[in-house]
């Protein structure tokens, strides 16, 4: 029997871990990455977390874009970690996120992540990732990594304009999610993939981002602030980076961008 998702449940679930070894659970909240960012500025410890029932100005990653928050349905979670790595290397973490949430999401349905911060169900958005670091002088301090997964919403409850690109577990394997247990699981596989990266670098994080990814070696678009790119994607970098081969068998790197699979007509 599902327990009661609440703070003494996730505690005593994730008690002797770092990540989740303080809760902040919340009824509602603006966001709980902007949650947890004033957190970590007054000192907070690695590890602790934020999550709550319901958001009411959740965040996507590029500015113009909400991530839906309705109450009770879903799993709304920050994550304030301070590693030691360079600053302009922290994106990764939003990859080793990404790795985290399709292992814990494939032993519900099949998924795949999509470049650099989406995972996908059906070809649909099942869960979104956000980072967002701080700096102290020219170095790190933290980052907090932002995580919404679509759990129990009914196709019905998504907003229309996302019904054909959004989707829930529910939707995808018929049956309700205990919240609980699914957010226990991802602290400690968010955990896991966290240490890997911190003892063995990038390289087995990006092995793994890889096998879930299916756009390796197919035709792809890039969207970025109005410009479009189009080639083969060719895996991405030890920084996280997108590799895109052109026409002209050159290969380039992406900073960013919203990625498209263009399929065979």
């Amino acid at each position: 029997m599902d327990r009661i998702f609440d703070k003494t449940n996730l505690e005593r679930l994730a008690s002797g871990c770092l990540i989740g070894r303080s809760i902040h659970f919340l009824d509602k909240v603006d966001s709980t990455n902007n949650h947890a960012i004033s957190l970590a500025i007054d000192g907070a410890d690695e590890g602790e977390t934020v999550i709550a029932e319901c958001q009411t100005a959740g965040k996507g990653r590029l500015r113009d874009r909400v991530w839906q928050s309705p109450p009770g349905r879903n799993l709304y979670t920050s994550v304030i970690l301070r590693p030691d790595i360079p600053p302009a290397y922290a994106q990764v973490l939003t990859l080793v996120a990404g790795v985290a949430v399709a292992e814990l999401l494939s032993g519900y349905c099949p998924v795949t992540l999509k470049w650099p911060n989406d995972v996908l169900a059906g070809g649909r958005k099942i869960c979104g990732i956000l980072t967002e670091m701080r700096m102290k002088g020219q170095r790190l301090d933290f980052v907090v990594v932002g995580i919404g997964i679509n759990v129990n919403m009914e196709p019905d409850d998504f907003q229309v304009e996302f019904r054909h690109v959004a989707t829930s577990l529910k939707e995808q394997t018929s049956n309700i999610t205990s919240r609980l247990y699914l957010a226990a699981g991802l602290y400690g596989l968010l955990e896991k993939w966290y240490k890997i990266f911190l003892k063995s670098g990038f390289v087995p994080v990006r092995d793994r981002w890889i096998e879930y990814s299916d756009i390796i070696g197919k035709t792809i678009e890039v969207t970025d602030r109005g410009s479009v790119r189009r080639g083969t994607c060719r895996g991405i970098d030890s920084n996280g980076l997108l590799l895109l081969v052109d026409e002209n068998n050159r290969t380039t790197q992406v900073l960013s961008g919203d990625v498209n699979l263009i399929k065979n007509r």
